[in-house]
């Protein structure tokens, strides 16, 4: 049976934008075929007209313009978390996902999320995995970014569910199903420390991460859930690297961490720096990153086209026509 057919997942869905509104809209549509709920702020000036925000209500998707007032040194941080705000506190539903403008989640991989977040009140938020896939010679081919989603759990007390965060890094709580309450809370926190803080370094998504930590329970299922859109470059509000960052990010984190009893901020830290060594690398780490890359220019690794190939050694789970239809809604 075609994954659109089938019953609405019961879950907002919540996506922002800054720019390229057209693509985003697209992405609302395909959510509003399989969500209950699809809530989109955009940032985007001119704003959508009457005649269209109506088009979109009629399609089950909410449209809520946004402006940001506040500090400009904030903004680039600040403003994605406050969209992100808006759109969960105009949820009416139980359970909140955020999905990025041109990206998207499968009908299974969301309803596997909400099913485990149904069977153990103590879990906060739920992941699945994820695919890249790219384009060449109008040939798609396929990538497994996030690998260390594969087997995640982390279920424990807080202090250890710090360390097992900060030791086994991956974007989790960033692309998870959520419970509203416990969504809402953790991007006000975050918000609030970045405001303590102003700062725009490749870290930053840190902050979240650790927040939603605090908050709870976590882990993913082995279906195909993510699938990331690298038709195009990702982009970052900025490239600021080296030492200073690890401190700057330490300082959020102490913040964070400050009603916590007998964190190990060093254990947290030298676990970060493992997991980010292109943030301030040392001389072996350059060396060694040096080495990487002259390597890739000289080998040409192999592209896979077939998905059945690229998860061949992983129990990942999917549908074909679930993710022939997200494929199809991207325009792959």
């Amino acid at each position: 049976m075609n994954s659109l057919n089938k019953n609405k997942i019961d879950v907002t869905v919540l996506i922002t934008s800054i720019s390229q509104r057209e693509i985003t809209i697209e992405t609302a549509r395909y959510y509003s075929q399989i969500c209950t709920e699809v809530i989109l702020v955009d940032e985007q000036k001119p704003y959508l007209s009457e005649i269209d925000i109506k088009a979109l209500k009629k399609a089950g998707i909410i449209y809520i313009p946004y402006s940001y007032n506040g500090d400009l040194h904030k903004r680039s941080l600040c403003s994605t978390y406050e969209k992100r705000l808006i759109a969960a506190k105009e949820s009416q539903k139980k359970y909140v996902v955020h999905s990025n403008h041109d990206e998207r989640y499968t009908y299974n991989g969301l309803l596997g999320c909400i099913n485990e977040l149904e069977q153990n009140d103590e879990l906060i938020f739920c992941a699945g995995q994820a695919i890249a896939v790219r384009r060449d010679d109008l040939k798609i081919h396929y990538s497994r970014p996030q690998e260390r989603l594969y087997g995640y759990q982390n279920i424990n007390n807080i202090q250890q569910r710090l360390y097992y965060h900060a030791e086994t890094y991956a974007l989790v709580a960033h692309y998870s199903v959520w419970r509203k309450k416990s969504y809402i809370n953790v991007t006000e926190k975050t918000i609030s420390i970045h405001n303590q803080m102003p700062s725009t370094t490749m870290m930053e998504e840190v902050i979240f991460e650790f927040a939603a930590n605090l908050a709870g329970n976590s882990k993913t299922i082995p279906k195909l859930y993510w699938i990331r859109n690298r038709l195009n470059s990702p982009l970052h509000n900025s490239k600021e690297k080296g030492k200073h960052v690890f401190k700057i990010i330490e300082n959020k984190l102490d913040s964070l961490f400050e009603d916590i009893d007998n964190i190990k901020m060093n254990i947290i830290i030298n676990n970060l720096k493992k997991n980010f060594p292109h943030i301030g690398p040392t001389f072996i780490d350059k060396t060694i990153i040096f080495i990487k890359q002259n390597v890739r220019k000289l080998v040409k690794k192999k592209k896979i086209f077939d998905i059945d190939t690229l998860i061949a050694n992983k129990k990942i789970t999917y549908e074909k026509d679930d993710l022939s239809n997200a494929l199809k809604s991207i325009g792959f």
